[in-house]
């Protein structure tokens, strides 16, 4: 009896010492000073934790692993604090189709004016909300403004919920920035409250060492690339092209709302599962030499937001900043905001080197694989080939 209380004893224990470690990682990482009052916040959040608790964590993290990935690549680039992928499962569960009843949209619940004054583009026909890998940019962009107004982490997640106006009048009032003091207020909305120990609460769970080991092993189940298209492009044209649905495509495309991109637009981008790259850029080749694509423009029009830097902008557009400068004939100091600087693009079609085949007499498709030796099935999505009969003297594109 007394080694069964002795080991009960030390694991309550060890519980105990584990509490306090992640109270303590807690306090500092979110900036709240370590008072007694502020500890005992915390400490109820971390007892309240329980199974189904855990069980959500891992679902919704499982359900979005593309997502994920990107906001945790973008927090490792630009060494943020990791607590802040538990911000976009707050607000959305990482759902780029999210909507709340405000109209707050995406993945980070932008207001339609406050993304749009950070260089998102919303319209009728495009949601850059629902873009995860521009959405993420600007959200960290927002943050980054946020806490370089408060310099501390809880306030700065605070005012992204309720604003930072509103979050300055609430310290106003009570002449302090104090956790404790702000989240017993009735003055703070209680949505704000919530918002920030929801917050916590995840960022707790994910120190669990059983959920520390599945964010390791975490895996996402393909990863998306950048294609650019022209103006009036379909999504289910470049569905059908690389084999997948229009709805599968639309899951990736949530920020073309329409389904098409508007003629009004040069060239736009989608984006497409990783492991089908290969087969666009194949299809884009064959459409080319069948004349049924025209070669795009080479570049893309950017208007600038204002305070946004040419290191951001070469990064949104994922090209070099001195090919923006060059491009644009740009000057030293020169100021950019509400400007429309020429983006040069990135080809695609450019990552493949294809080889064209002029058709023998009495060949087949199965005769040229074989001879060249390539896949019979890849020449036949290159080439659009509903069936093997060839004609002498056709070309076809070798991949």
């Amino acid at each position: 009896m007394k080694i069964l209380i002795k080991f009960i004893l030390l694991m309550f224990l060890a519980l105990s010492v584990n509490a306090n470690n992640i109270i303590n990682e807690i306090l500092n990482e979110f900036n709240i000073a370590d008072t007694k009052k502020n500890r005992a916040i915390l400490e109820d959040i971390y007892k309240k934790i329980d199974n189904l608790d855990v069980k959500y964590f891992k679902d919704t993290i499982s359900k979005k692993t593309e997502n994920v990935f990107i906001i945790k690549n973008e927090l490792n680039e630009i060494e943020a604090p990791k607590f802040l992928l538990y911000l976009a499962m707050t607000e959305s569960r990482f759902l780029n189709k999210a909507t709340s009843h405000m109209k707050a949209g995406g993945m980070w619940q932008f207001m339609p004016k406050t993304a749009r004054a950070f260089g998102l583009e919303v319209n009728k026909y495009i949601d850059e909300r629902r873009d995860p890998y521009l959405s993420t940019d600007i959200a960290f962009k927002y943050l980054k403004f946020l806490n370089s107004k408060f310099d501390k982490w809880y306030i700065s997640l605070m005012a992204y919920n309720c604003g930072d106006a509103r979050m300055q009048k609430l310290m106003k009032r009570y002449k302090s920035d104090d956790f404790y003091t702000l989240l017993s207020s009735s003055k703070t909305p209680i949505e704000t409250r919530n918002f920030i120990k929801r917050i916590i609460k995840l960022t707790m769970i994910s120190k669990n060492e059983e959920v520390k080991e599945f964010l390791t092993n975490l895996e996402p189940k393909f990863g998306l690339e950048k294609i650019k298209v022209s103006g009036g492009t379909k999504l289910s044209n470049i569905a059908k092209s690389i084999g997948l649905s229009t709805n599968e495509l639309k899951e990736y495309n949530m920020h073309v709302t329409k389904g098409f991109v508007p003629n009004s637009k040069d060239s736009y981008h989608f984006y497409i599962p990783a492991n089908k790259l290969n087969l666009y850029a194949l299809s884009y080749v064959s459409d080319l030499i069948k004349g049924e694509r025209t070669l795009e423009k080479e570049y893309n029009i950017h208007k600038v937001a204002n305070g946004e830097t040419l290191d951001e902008i070469a990064k949104k557009w994922g090209v070099d900043v001195n090919l923006i400068v060059k491009k644009n004939n740009l000057k030293i100091d020169e100021s950019l905001d509400g400007k429309e600087l020429k983006i040069p693009l990135n080809k695609v079609i450019e990552a493949t080197k294809n080889k064209e085949y002029k058709v023998k007499s009495k060949d087949t498709l199965s005769k040229i694989s074989k001879k060249l030796d390539k896949d019979i099935k890849e020449n036949l999505a290159l080439n659009d080939l509903k069936n093997k009969k060839l004609i002498a003297g056709d070309a076809i594109v070798i991949p």
